[in-house]
């Protein structure tokens, strides 16, 4: 009864949050190995597809996979995290090692993720607050 009372406590807007936090995370990680890999010949910059991720969450529609390859022991797995596929990143030129990896886009990239982060984990505190509030007036 427990674990089923409690799902019933937070809405779609809970689990949005929450996925979106997920994604974030991961998209953190994709973009620090596309840093980390700036000068590794033959690396392709990856990232998280928010939308379709964020559509397969509410949906429960399945991705038919990562159109990326793992070319190297060293790049990142896309098929080790189920919950957020990853797909190439065509934002850099293509240097002549194979490479296209840009920093200034990447750190940028970076810092606008780790808005979205923190924008999400304010609205979460927002959202538990809430849920705070109505469980300590609920008995008024």
């Amino acid at each position: 009864m427990g674990a089923r009372f409690i799902d019933g406590l937070f809405d779609s807007t809970f689990q949005g949050v929450q996925k979106n936090l997920d994604l974030t995370s991961r998209r953190t990680q994709a973009i620090t190995s596309n840093i980390a890999n700036a000068e590794t010949p033959g690396y392709r910059a990856v990232d998280v597809n928010f939308a379709s991720e964020l559509d397969r969450a509410f949906t429960g529609k399945q991705n038919a996979g990562s159109p990326v390859k793992k070319t190297d022991a060293r790049h990142l797995d896309s098929s080790a995290d189920s919950t957020a596929h990853l797909m190439a990143d065509y934002s850099g030129t293509m240097r002549d090692d194979g490479n296209n990896v840009d920093i200034d886009i990447q750190m940028g990239q970076l810092a606008f993720n780790a808005s979205k982060f923190q924008m999400s984990t304010v609205m979460l505190k927002k959202k538990l607050s809430l849920l705070k509030m109505a469980i300590r007036d609920g008995g008024r």
